[in-house]
Order: C-alpha cells, then structure tokens, then sequence
C-alpha cells in the first residue's frame, strides 16, 4: 500500500506496467455483510439509543487518523493498527477499480514531508470505508479521501446492480415453471429500496462537484475515453476559472483555493451508471448517485422546486464533504437535509416484492453508511454524527490532537480569555450574550473590532448596540459593498467606535481591516487560522502589547483545541479562574 500511494516522480514511471492485484481467498463481501445483516427491534433500539452509545464510547488511536471515538454498532468495531500494510484486495473491490484509483491517487501532489502520515492515513481511510462503517474524518487531503470514497460508492453501485441482475433472471427461469417462483425464492430475491436512488452526496461547491464527477469517471475507465452522456453541458455548466485575481494573489492559500473554480453553490445533479455509459444529468427518480449542494438539494425538499424528500428514502451512502466550507454557507440546510433521509414514500411505484425488508420494517437508517470529511473539527460535526448514526455497524469520530495557530500571530500580545459557567449545551447563546453585556459592553474602548461567529449572534449584539445607541458600524454577508466600504472607512476615520464582523463575511472576502486597536472575540472563530489573522491586523503601538479578548465556555472545547492546540486548551477550560491572562512577546 505504502508504494502505490506515493507521488509518481518521473514520467518515465507512467510507461510501466501497473502491479496486478492478486485476488485474494476467503475476503469477506462487505456490500452483502452490511446489507444482509439480520435486526430485530431490540437491535435498532440499541442502536437508536444515542445517550448510552455516548456514555460507552471508547477512546482510541487510529494509525493515520489520530485519536478517535468509537461508538459501538450491533458488533464490536475492530480498528486498523497496521494501515501500510493493508491490502487492498481485502476491500473487495475489483481489480480494475483498484487499478484506476491506485493510479489516481499515485499521481496525487501531496507534501513530501508527510508521505509516510499521508499514506497511513489513506490506508486507514480505505479499511473504515470499504467495511461500512461511519466515519467523521479530519484531513486536509482532500484528493486521497475523496477519490477512495468514489472508488467506493462505484463498488457498491456495481454490486447493487449485479444482485438486482442476477435476481431478475432467477426470478424470470422460476417463473417460467410450472409451479412458478416459491415463495422463498421472492423473499430471497428483495434487492431493492423504494426509489433508486442509493447514494447521496453533498459537497460545497459546483467546483467540487466538477472534480467528484472526474474522480468518478477515471475510476471506472481508468485511461480509457469512456461514453459521458452530456459532458459538454456538464463543462460549461461546472467548470470555472483556474486564474487567480492578481489583486488577491497575496491572500492565504486557502482563501486562493476558494477563489478558483465555479463558486455557484446552488445546484445538483442527477448520476446514474450503466455498463458503458456515464450518465449525467439523468433523472432524479432515475439516478443511481445524487450529488448536490446543500441549498440546492433543499430546495427540492420544501423549497420553491417542489417537495422529493422520498427520493432520500432508500440511501445506502451519505457524503458530507467539505463540511467546514459548509459551515459558511448554511449548516440548517445539512440538519433540514437529515431530518429527511429515510422516511417511507407516501406513495410506493415500485414491485412491492422487490423492496428490502429493512425498508418495510422502517429499519433503512440501520442500513446506511454517512461519511462526514472536514479540514477542522466542530461542534456541529460531531452532534450531527451522533444525533444521525444508526449504521448497525458502528461509528468512529476522529478528533486527533492539535497543534493550534497561535504561532501564525506575528505581534506581542495579551490574552485576556473570559470563561462563563453554563451547564445545558441549549443555553450557551443566552449564557454568552448575558456575560458579553455584563462584562464586556462596559469596558469597550474606541478602535476596536468584534468579531462575531454566528449572523444570528450578531443580530441579537446589533439589536443591542442600537438599542443602546451605541457608536458602531458592522460588516456582515447580507451587506452590499458599498455599505461594508463606507463602515470600514468610518471605522478607521475614528467617526465609529466599534466594528462588528462575521465570521462568514471575513470568509468570503478575507479583507484587512484597518484603524484596529483591540480585538474582542464573542465566540472563537470556527476556522482556525481566524483568530490570528484578525489579532494581526493590529494598528496600535507596537510597542504595546495588542488585547484581545475571548468568551469561552466548556462547550467551546473543540474551536480551542483548533486555535490554541489540545494542551494548551485543555489547560485554559481546567482552570478555575474566570477571567486569566496570556501574555507573548
């Protein structure tokens, strides 16, 4: 495995002959293990208990992960140990879908430095995900995960296709008998959900979806030109611009990466395979894979395109990818999405014979596999997982241990961390917004920057501001340009006292502010590099230090960890003092 996953540093190496891949005996077939698994309800009752599978979660290291929660299914999980090792006949895959992915993921550019950590990594990825296990992976290496979920869903769609095939035609030579088919063969034979249907995916942007939809086609035809239905309209539709504006070549390589490609986010489409073809743009209801945005897949749920929600009542695989560029877009699209999944269509237009008895019995949640991939970990990652696994199979969620940014700050500094008591994860805002006009609001000096996570946050502040007639201009999404120019001008001109920011504001547009002599954080950002670069935009003294100060509470472990590293957050929320002081040259 470990040779195979390196980048290729020659062209003359394309010219060899890949390594055949030996089949190997007795591997066990994952795609009928997971799908034939016998539930009763005692069994989905231990799987829907989400508050005994938290409490019995076991801590664990996972070559190449990191540090991980197991969240037990029917059986207990056995976790990878030695992930250079695996071979990758053991997925099960054939061994020309192996073939083509172990070329894809050899001529991936990856960090010389981190080979070996990449390769582990990988290894580990393919083990979890080829046994159908859920899995909420951290990793920045967006081209390995993704093409080894593509490979797969390609797997899975294949073998479907073959049971419901070879199903049909023993069904066809029964009938043709005289006594017809038994009624223990049509019970065997239920291969099927209530719509077609079986994988969902969900990335970010158009560009995403460009970049799945070549994965997926250079996996089945590896360096072959196979048939793309529509792949001209698929070129125009969803490709994009590589160039960066020159007036923005300087900005922070991830913000650059945000900026190439087709950055619509409203969109979905339709992927069905067939022996030959690749078939694009085809039908929902006809579609093998739907791969969408979170806003333009809700849209055909309860918004103004209509209401399909049966169409996500037989999914075997869900991809959440790229969930952190999610966060700035609209996460109640992801939750809207997931309260969805898995409800019996009020109408049935398929052989009733056919459907899997797991769908009947309402059990399909059980039966299904999520895959949530983010460059940082959060809040709202990890209770989305949780809240939604039901996969009979079980649960892993990585949190591996973090080194944090604060090295990234380039100015000396004093940390003044306020940390507010809350038990109820539900009363957190109200806790924060209390302490904020408590202690806070009363102590702001002119110059300074408030930089707010959450739009809702920053309304319920704004509303407060007003009420309280206070000296302060904002920047936000919803804002026109012109507006955000004129409140930024005002700011640095002294005219304004305090400047309101969100963080899905700074997101998009990454822009400096200036006049900056004090930073107050109402919640740590959720990306991690955030917190630095706003501390960095300092205009004051330099040669006095730079305050910023932050509201944390326990709830907020996972944004600490990101930004200040695991020890260092670990020992901030295990002090007992409310109010501490970190001071750096």
């Amino acid at each position: 495995m470990a040779a195979i996953l390196k980048k290729k540093k020659a062209k003359s190496s394309d010219s060899e002959p890949p390594a055949k891949i030996q089949k190997l005996e007795n591997v066990p077939d994952n795609f009928e293990k997971f799908l034939a698994k016998n539930l009763d309800s005692i069994g989905a009752a231990k799987l829907q208990d989400i508050k005994n599978r938290t409490k019995t979660a076991k801590k664990v290291e996972i070559k190449g992960i990191g540090a991980s929660s197991i969240y037990e299914g029917l059986d207990e999980i056995e976790i990878p140990t030695t992930s250079s090792n695996l071979d990758l006949a053991e997925t099960g895959w054939n061994s020309n879908l192996i073939a083509n992915m172990t070329n894809i993921l050899a001529e991936t550019e990856v960090d010389q430095k981190k080979v070996k950590d990449i390769e582990d990594s990988r290894s580990s990825t393919i083990d979890i995900v080829s046994r159908y296990i859920d899995l909420l992976e951290i990793s920045d290496d967006q081209d390995g995960y993704r093409s080894i979920y593509c490979a797969h869903i390609i797997s899975h769609l294949i073998k479907n296709r073959n049971t419901i095939i070879a199903n049909k035609r023993k069904l066809e030579i029964d009938e043709a008998s005289e006594d017809g088919a038994s009624e223990e063969l049509i019970e065997s034979c239920r291969d099927s959900g209530f719509v077609r249907p079986v994988v969902l995916i969900l990335c970010p942007f158009k560009k995403d979806a460009y970049d799945i939809i070549q994965k997926i086609s250079s996996i089945i035809y590896g360096d072959e030109k196979g048939e793309i239905w529509n792949k001209k309209r698929f070129e125009d539709e969803y490709s994009g611009p590589e160039e960066i504006p020159q007036s923005r070549v300087e900005y922070p390589p991830d913000h650059l990466e945000l900026l190439k490609g087709n950055n619509d986010d409203a969109f979905r489409i339709g992927i069905a395979l067939s022996k030959k073809v690749l078939k694009l743009y085809e039908k929902f209801d006809k579609a093998d894979i739907l791969l969408c945005s979170p806003l333009g897949l809700r849209m055909i749920l309860n918004g103004d395109d209509g209401n399909e929600s049966h169409l996500l009542s037989s999914t075997n695989i869900i991809i959440v990818d790229r969930a952190d560029q999610m966060l700035q877009q609209n996460w109640e699209n992801i939750q809207l999405i997931f309260s969805q999944l898995f409800g019996q269509p009020a109408k049935i237009d398929v052989d009733i014979s056919r459907v899997r008895k797991m769908y009947l019995d309402g059990y399909a949640r059980h039966f299904s596999q999520i895959l949530l991939f983010s460059r940082f970990s959060h809040e709202l990652f990890t209770s989305l997982m949780v809240q939604n696994s039901g996969n009979h199979n079980g649960l892993i969620v990585a949190r591996p241990k973090q080194e944090g940014t604060l090295k990234n700050i380039e100015i000396p500094l004093c940390q003044e961390i306020h940390k507010f008591q809350v038990t109820d994860p539900n009363e957190v805002s109200e806790a924060r917004f209390k302490y904020f006009v408590d202690k806070i609001v009363t102590s702001l000096t002119p110059r300074t920057v408030i930089v707010i996570p959450s739009y809702y946050d920053f309304v319920r502040i704004r509303n407060h501001f007003k009420k309280g007639e206070e000296s302060f201009v904002s920047c936000h999404e919803y804002a026109p340009r012109k507006k955000v120019d004129r409140a930024r001008e005002m700011f640095f001109h002294e005219r304004k006292s305090y400047l309101l920011v969100t963080e899905r504001w700074y997101f998009f547009n990454r822009r400096q502010l200036t006049g900056v002599h004090r930073a107050v954080f109402y919640q740590l950002p959720s990306h991690p590099l955030f917190y630095s670069e706003f501390i960095n935009m300092s205009d004051s003294d330099t040669k006095q230090r730079f305050l910023a100060v932050l509201l944390v509470c326990k709830f907020d472990r996972l944004r600490m960890e990101n930004t200040f590293g695991t020890e260092m957050a670990q020992a901030i929320l295990s002090n007992k003092q409310q109010v501490q002081a970190i001071v750096s040259e």
